[in-house]
Parts: C-alpha cells; structure tokens; sequence
C-alpha cells in the first residue's frame, strides 16, 4: 500500500475514529489521540500510534510533534471548549494545516478565527470526504454519492494543460463525467466556475468538478 501521508486525529469519538482508521487503511501514517485510554485502546490496532492523554496540554502536545505532520483533525465532539482550546494549541506549535470538527456555525467561526485551516461537521459522509481529500493529492473535496460514485473537486494533472476536452476523452478514457471547470477570467483574472465546452482548453491551475468512480478517481489522482 502507497503512503499517502502523516496525520495526527485528535478525538476519537464515530467521527473521529472514522476519520483515523479511514487514512491509516488508505496507506497513511496516524496518530490517533484521546483523553479515554478506552477509546485509545479501540483504534490501536488499525492506527500507527494511540496515545492517551490531555490533548488540551501544550507541553504533550509538543512532544508528539504534531508540527511536523501534513495536517491535524481535531475531531473532539461535545466539549467546545477542549475543541477551541486544542485547535489553538495547534495554530501556536505550527501545524500547517489544521482540520477542525464544528457543532455550530458560531463556533466553526471561532475556530476558524483562532487558526483553523478548515472546518467540517461531522456528518458520516464528511468523514469520508475528507479522508480521500487527505489521502489524495489531487481531490480538494469529495462528497459520496449513491452507490460508489462520488463527486469531487479536482487539480487537473500537468499532463491535462494545454489539451481540449475533446482530445481527453475523459469519459470514454476515465469513466469521468465533467460537471464544470473551475478556472480564471483572463481579462479580470478572478476566479470564476464555467460550463466548458469540448474544444475548451485546459490551463494550469484549473480545476475540474466532475462525477465518477472512486476507481476513476484514483487514476486521475495518480497521472
């Protein structure tokens, strides 16, 4: 299995321990943390390290090198103030990329003022989503259709520039439906979300939303 990565979840309530054994099963190294040697106990085996402690505590924190991973997802549910706190502690030690658990949008605004880099709610289906969009270089955002097909937003691959729809054939090729092209408007360049055609060209930078497979995905991921 390809490692995709170094994370760090911190809470390990449905939402939390999803999130961690999801990115551990697609190749990623995690560390999975809570204050309930129970909860830590639950996901050891299907982790890369458990550890049992007071995440609110800067000094343990610290020692766990949180900093040095590609992001952090503070999954603590209930307990507002431990989430707020944690994500802080977080944003002070340096960690580049902070994915916060919000139960409101008030406090998802806090969070996000206080240094998250993004906000979720802890829907099953976002659990999802943000495993593949960790996991995956390309997918910025993923939401789980019926069935296994998915919808996403995806970097288009370097060797994409340059060339048409058309000659891609993305979906004779990919089994890739393209829903809309996220791009810049030369003249004001903005960005902005267009409907392309087949003779449109791809620039770098684009995105694309598109529908299909996770098989699909995958390989786009991988170009």
């Amino acid at each position: 299995m390809r490692k995709t990565g170094q994370f760090g979840v911190i809470g390990l309530g449905r939402f939390g321990m999803r999130v961690a054994e999801g990115l551990y099963e697609n190749g990623a190294e995690v560390i999975a943390i809570d204050a309930d040697p129970a909860h830590v106990d639950e996901v050891k085996a299907d982790v890369t390290t458990a550890v049992a402690m007071d995440a609110t505590q800067k000094d343990g924190l610290r020692a766990l090198a949180l900093n040095e991973l590609d992001a952090v997802v503070v999954a603590i549910g209930r307990d507002t103030e431990a989430s707020i706190l944690v994500t802080a502690l977080l944003n002070e030690l340096g960690c580049r990329r902070i994915i916060a658990r919000a139960g409101s949008d008030l406090h998802a605004d806090i969070l996000r003022r206080i240094g998250a880099t993004q906000v979720v709610y802890p829907e099953d289906d976002i659990a999802a989503g943000l495993v593949r969009s960790l996991t995956s270089p390309r997918v910025i955002d993923l939401v789980e259709l019926e069935g296994e097909i998915d919808f996403a937003l995806v970097e288009i691959p370097d060797a994409f520039v340059g060339k048409s729809l058309r000659e891609l054939e993305l979906r004779a090729r990919y089994n890739l439906t393209v829903v809309a092209l996220r791009t810049v408007d030369p003249e004001t360049n903005e960005p902005r979300v267009v409907l392309p055609g087949p003779d449109d060209t791809l620039q770098a930078g684009d995105r694309m939303y598109v529908v299909g497979s996770d098989e699909a995905l995958t390989r786009i991921d991988q170009l």
